[in-house]
């Protein structure tokens, strides 16, 4: 997990790096324009574009056939623990705005986009039995002797855990300055309706191997041809199992929202440059389809060293599941923002804290449907340019 977190964030901070140098050289290019901005008209086009780092809300179920019960009892770590999501996203997102010359309506359209990946392994094993003592007393003959027998093996419990998750959100929107007054008149306040369109994904594989149980027991015979004897032989005995799941799960849903946007300015000038602060709610009701593909299997074998045959009885028969859902559902959505933004008559620089959450929006059931909500919160930043 600490090598995800940190790719991620290394990938986050290249992206903000980048961010950064953009809205340096947007700044420095409209302080230069100054001037000559105070007459101009207002632009009627803005293009904002930005990135986000979220952390996810991203649940399923774990993939834990009946020997999970045994590795805890060694103890391994529960393979459960080692089927955690993904915790963050990266993503960009990019927004196109109209706003009409001498009008309070505005309309824009407006793209996130996200993903992450998530990759582990843990293998645990207890140090192996490399032979065991063979031992053979037969006073009355004249026998005595102790024999290293090999039987190599140990318990040991392996997972290997794979997710990769993606997410998009579409909106478009038609909005209105109502013209408040926030704030001593510094400020607007815009409501708007539009449609959201939301598509989640996410495919996992899982792979389990174990032997939770690996053992040597010792046979006893006290007598031998009619003769008092004492005579030890080793026997190893191990369950092997084994697990397997792949799975697909997907929500694709769109409705109709609503949004309310506010900014008041804390410093500055609004015909120069400004500081304000921004807020926001939004929400939505999304009519979609969720879908869940699968397939799971388990096997489990017993054996022992010394019967010396190939042949391993099954302790049950090779389970195997292919499974397939799909579910229309009505998916509520609310969400909103907060953060500070440097404004200049034609450019625009916001940073701040933006959650979205979707309410029981995947699939994340193994053999049984089962809802999880799909959340994503964390801090943006954002750079707008207007055009005339």
């Amino acid at each position: 997990m600490s090598e995800l977190i940190q790719q991620n964030n290394n990938r986050a901070s290249a992206n903000w790096q980048l961010l950064a140098s953009a809205s340096a050289l947007a700044l420095v290019a409209n302080m230069a324009s100054q001037a000559k901005a105070e007459d101009a008209d207002r632009p009627t086009v803005w293009i904002e574009a930005g990135a986000q780092l979220e952390r996810l809300t991203n649940g399923q179920d774990s993939f834990a056939p009946p020997f999970v019960a045994e590795l805890l009892q060694n103890p391994f770590t529960s393979p459960r623990d080692v089927q955690r999501p993904s915790r963050y996203s990266f993503g960009q997102e990019g927004r196109l705005s109209f706003a009409p010359e001498g009008s309070d309506w505005n309309f824009s359209a407006a793209i996130r986009y996200g993903r992450s990946n998530r990759h582990i392994q843990t293998h645990e094993e207890t140090p192996r039995v490399e032979s065991a003592e063979a031992i053979v007393s037969i006073p009355a003959l004249g026998k005595y002797g102790t024999t290293a027998v090999s039987l190599p093996g140990n318990r040991f419990a392996t997972t290997a855990f794979q997710m990769h998750e993606s997410h998009m959100i579409v909106d478009f929107a038609a909005g209105k300055d109502v013209g408040l007054g926030v704030f001593g008149g510094h400020g607007t306040s815009s409501f708007a309706a539009g449609v959201r369109f939301a598509q989640f994904t996410s495919r996992s594989k899982v792979q389990l191997d174990a032997d939770p149980d690996f053992h040597v027991e010792y046979k006893y015979i006290t007598t031998f041809a009619g003769q008092p004897a004492f005579i030890k032989l080793p026997k190893a005995q191990w369950n092997l199992y084994g697990g397997k799941l792949e799975a697909s799960r997907s929500f694709a849903g769109v409705g109709p929202s609503v949004s309310w946007d506010a900014d008041a300015m804390l410093i500055g000038d609004p015909e120069r440059s400004s500081v304000t602060f921004d807020w926001g709610l939004n929400g939505a009701l999304l009519f979609g389809r969720q879908k869940r593909q699968g397939h799971h299997s388990t096997t489990a074998h017993h054996g022992i060293a010394s019967q010396n045959t190939g042949a391993l009885p099954t302790l049950y028969p090779t389970r195997s599941t292919s499974l397939e859902r799909s579910r229309g559902v009505i998916i509520p959505n609310v969400g909103g923002f907060a953060g500070f933004s440097l404004r200049f008559p034609n450019a625009k620089v916001s940073m701040g804290y933006r959650v979205d959450a979707f309410f029981g929006a995947m699939d994340g059931g193994i053999d049984t449907r089962k809802t999880y909500d799909r959340n994503f919160y964390g801090p943006f930043a954002t750079i707008s340019i207007g055009f005339p």
